[in-house]
């Protein structure tokens, strides 16, 4: 025989459980008070809960990551049932338009942020070439060269603008 064990309080199924034989009365077993002899069928997703009389299944998002809408903060789903409102699973907000969208407004400030800091770089190597004036092979010295590459630059940040 086979008991079907739930939490005394939430009701939530918990597991199998093989009843111990009743040393008092022969055929009969002991039975714990917060189980049942129906079993639950398992649903991904799901938890199962029993109602006093039958198996009633609810939204399981307990461990999956959660996104508060408002202030994007991220948390953990704690307990069971659907997702409070002003929350959303994590897996579902990435395929918003919304979290594309700061997704490629990041991407574009790093770009922007990698430009910029080529700028710099090339700046030094203008203040060096200012320096030390020397010719390149095509006949350009090194300070039209790294001018013509910060002038491309400063360009491909104006479109990003």
């Amino acid at each position: 025989m086979i008991v079907y064990t739930y939490d005394p309080e939430t009701k939530v199924f918990q597991n199998e459980y093989t009843p111990q034989p009743n040393p008092k009365k022969a055929g009969e077993f002991l039975l714990p008070y917060n189980s049942t002899l129906k079993k639950p069928i398992p649903k991904d997703g799901q938890a199962a809960i029993f109602n006093g009389s039958n198996w009633e299944y609810v939204p399981n998002f307990i461990g999956r990551e959660i996104i508060n809408i408002t202030t994007k903060e991220k948390s953990t789903m704690q307990t069971i049932g659907e997702v409070s409102d002003g929350y959303m699973l994590w897996d579902d907000y990435i395929l918003t338009d919304e979290y594309q969208n700061e997704q490629a407004q990041i991407q574009k400030e790093e770009y922007i942020n990698e430009i910029k800091n080529q700028i710099f770089e090339l700046d030094i190597k203008r203040i060096r070439a200012a320096a030390e004036p020397e010719i390149r092979e095509d006949g350009k010295s090194w300070l039209e060269y790294y001018t013509e590459q910060i002038v491309v630059l400063r360009e491909k940040l104006k479109e990003l603008n």
